[in-house]
This record gives structure tokens, sequence and C-alpha cells, in this order.
């Protein structure tokens, strides 16, 4: 499953040297070790991830630099299939990082995965934000990055689906209301694009990626909101006839115009983000993640890399989606904490690390710094991006839906891939391919098929 939120383009995997502190390197002979919650140190530390991207990253740093200077900080970011082999063998020959990404599934960075090697932090937490200090972060966050009560990582934030992206100037100028209420609303709204040449929702489904299962998911849970999450804990069966009907209301909405045609034959990442970001398409399902193209000299690089060459920045918006089953459920927002940063249970500057991570993630400062580059749910409670001063395309429209979008991604209860197992989101995967693609074969069948490749995940894991 992948968990982390995508980027335009993979980063290169390999070591970059943000030697921004004004000391030299060398590990700090004043290292704490063990699990106090004390901070401080000087000196170096690294840091291993398969996110941020290497850009974002040295801006949380240089920040921080800004407070401690003493404090250098080298990060190295890896491929999402290279994070895992490199880890294990680091920590095998004890040769890991200081500081080091952990997600709260089972994916590249799962807490399963390295949470013995990780330092529990909840007395770090506890020092940072007194009595009561989990409740201090979004509902979930650091219980979802704990195993067996130890606290394995504080969330830098999180990440929510569920809901879709439009191009406000393409419905103002078609004439189509920004907020579609009902499956009627949506399919009028995409006959009105494809009169225009305009392509209505796009998708890809042409990959081992599982963007479109979201679709399926906020499908089934305007037919019943709890089915979703009960099947997942092994409640209810993939064959279910909630299921079933979830695939016959996907493949109609292909039969009636929305899907596009191409979904079967394209990736979410690049094809579809680029239909979008060229404004062929008016309609794309992504994450709070893709927040951070709505910023104008992001947008237009993003336009640039889907092939617009004389790009003019357009107003985006979330929408929620419509009511798909005519059954009165709205279906809302899933999401979890995206990952935080764990410490090396053998680091050898321990104090230093727990002052980097402690300020990304457990101070204002820090959050907000996280917060102004809108590709995450800030974890600390209370702070938002500083949206006046992020140069969005239309401030005036987007701030108030974007401080509604965040402030309801955070509030959320439930999980969008915590409990996902890789079996089950790949037999979903599988069917959505055969669904759109293969007509001869039944939702049934397809359905019993996805029940039968589906492996579930506890829901203590």
């Amino acid at each position: 499953m992948k968990r982390t939120r995508p980027g335009i383009a993979l980063v290169v995997a390999g070591g970059l040297t943000l030697a921004l502190a004004a000391c030299g390197g060398g590990s700090s002979s004043s290292s704490a070790s063990g699990t106090s919650g004390g901070g401080s140190g000087s000196g170096t530390i690294t840091w291993w991830g398969w996110t941020p991207d290497t850009p974002v990253a040295q801006k949380y740093i240089a920040e921080f630099n800004k407070v401690h200077p003493e404090i250098t900080v080298k990060y190295t970011n890896y491929e999402n299939a290279d994070y895992a082999p490199t880890m294990s063998t680091a920590f095998q020959t004890k040769k890991g990082p200081d500081v080091f990404d952990v997600s709260a599934g089972g994916n590249v960075g799962g807490k399963q995965l390295w949470g013995d090697y990780a330092m529990d932090l909840a007395p770090v937490g506890e020092q940072a934000l007194g009595a009561g200090w989990k409740d201090k972060f979004a509902k979930g966050y650091v219980d979802q990055l704990s195993t067996d009560g130890h606290v394995v990582a504080l969330p830098l934030g999180g990440v929510a689906a569920g809901f879709f992206w439009i191009n406000k100037d393409l419905f103002d100028k078609n004439h189509v209301p920004t907020q579609l209420k009902t499956y009627d609303d949506l399919k009028n709204a995409c006959a009105k694009f494809q009169a225009a040449h305009v392509q209505c929702f796009t998708m890809g489904t042409n990959s081992t990626d599982t963007f479109s299962t979201e679709l399926l998911r906020t499908i089934s849970n305007s037919i019943d909101p709890s089915y979703y999450t009960k099947a997942l804990q092994g409640k209810a069966s993939w064959d279910d006839p909630v299921m079933v009907q979830s695939l016959d209301i996907m493949r109609k909405m292909q039969a009636d115009g929305i899907i596009g045609q191409d979904a079967t034959s394209i990736k979410q990442y690049p094809e579809a983000n680029n239909n979008f970001m060229s404004e062929k398409a008016a309609i794309v399902q992504m994450g709070t993640w893709y927040a951070q193209y709505a910023a104008k000299a992001s947008m237009l690089a993003s336009m640039k890399g889907a092939g617009v060459s004389n790009p003019t920045p357009f107003t985006m918006l979330p929408m929620t989606s419509p009511d798909l089953s005519g059954k009165g459920n709205v279906p809302g927002y899933f999401g979890e904490a995206d990952y935080g940063l764990a410490i090396n249970a053998d680091s050898k500057n321990a104090a230093a690390a727990k002052t980097f991570v402690t300020w990304l993630s457990a101070t204002k400062e820090g959050q907000q710094i996280v917060a102004n580059a809108i590709d995450l749910v800030p974890a600390l409670n209370g702070v938002q991006a500083d949206w006046n001063g992020l140069g969005l395309v239309t401030s005036n429209v987007q701030i108030p839906a974007f401080q509604k979008l965040f402030a309801d991604a955070s509030a959320t209860s439930e999980a969008r891939n915590l409990y996902i197992s890789a079996e089950t989101g790949n037999a979903q995967v599988i069917a959505i391919q055969q669904l759109l693609s293969n007509k001869s074969m039944s939702t049934e069948a397809i359905a019993k098929q996805a029940e039968k490749d589906s492996v579930d995940v506890p829901a203590d894991s």
C-alpha cells in the first residue's frame, strides 16, 4: 500500500548534507540515551526518510537552525523501494541514523518494521507538552504511531482523502456549480464538460498504486458509512451487497461518462495528475497532500511539468464528494498520521536528536513550518498554515475552503490506510481494473475474488 503523499517527480536516492549549523560534525559528548525526556545537545545528527522531498527538508532544517545553530542535521532522502532494505542493513550493522521516518502502517516505514529500533518517545512528548500531551496532537495520531505501549515516533503531520479537487475556472466557464450534491449533479456536470471537450473526472488504474480504491471506498461510504471499516476489521466481507453495489456504481460512472474511458490505460501519477494540471480535466480525486499545488509558484511548476508551455495558474478547490448512492449519506474524509520522526535507541547523539524531533513536531514554531508546506495536516492542534502568506491563486475563495478542509481532515476518526493489508489493497486494485476493462465479468464475481484474495489486519496493529 502506498501511504505517503506522492510528489510530482521521484527524488533521486542519495544523501544531501545540510551543513546549516554554526558548529561542525561529530557526536556530542553530552549525548543523552535511554528514554529520558531531555533534549538540548549539540553536534551532528543524521535523518533518513522517504519523505519529505529534499527541498522541503531543507526548509525545515534551515528554520530549525535559526533556533538551534549548534546542531547540524544531515538529511538523506530515499525512494520508497530503497528505504526498507537500506534501513534493515543499517540497523543490523549498528550504522543506522539518529532520526528516521516511521509511518503508522506496514508500508516502507511501518512502525511494525522499525519500532524495536526506536526510543520510546512518550517521556519526550510529555516533557515538551505536559500532562495530557497526546491529546494536543490531532485525534489518534500518537496512538497510530505507537505499538505495545511504546511511542515509536512523534507525529509530524497527517493526510486525509475521500474528496475531490476541482478546477474552479473550468467549472465557472462551463456554468457548473462548485458543489455537486448528487450523482445526477455530477453526471450533468460531466455532460457539460464533455460538450466543451474537457474531460470530466480523470483517474488512473493502470498500476499497483491504490488511488483508485479510494473512489471505491468513497462510493461505499455513501451507501453505508460503517461498511468499509467493518470489512477491514473482518466484521463484514468484501463480497457483501454493499461492495457489489459500490462496484455497480463505479461501473455506471464509466458508462455515464463520469470516469474517463482512458482510466484503465493511464496511471494516477503522472498521467491523471498531468491531465488535471494541464486543464484537460476538471476533477481529480486526490488527498490533502494536493493542496500544495494551490500556491501560484507550485502550480506553475506543476503545470510546466505537465507539459504546459506558458501556464496561467488556475483556482483549485477541494469539493466534498456527492452522495453517489442516493441514500442521503455524504461521504466523509478518512485519514491518519502520515508519518512521524523516530529516534534510534542506539543514537550516539540522542540529546540533539530529541531537540530536533521535539522542535519540528511538538512546538508551534516547528509545526508552523510544516503547515506552511500545505502538503500535511499539521499534527499539533491549533496550528494552521499562514494562508495569507502562501501566494494562493485566489486567496479570498481558497482560504475559507482550505481552512475547513484541514479542520475536517484533522478531526476525522476513520483511518485511511492504517488497517489495509497489502493483500487487500492489491485485491481491490485488481477488482477495479477488472471492473472497468472487462464488462463480461459480473460485479458479484469481482467481489467474490476480492474477498478471496484479501487479508485482514488486526485493529490493534
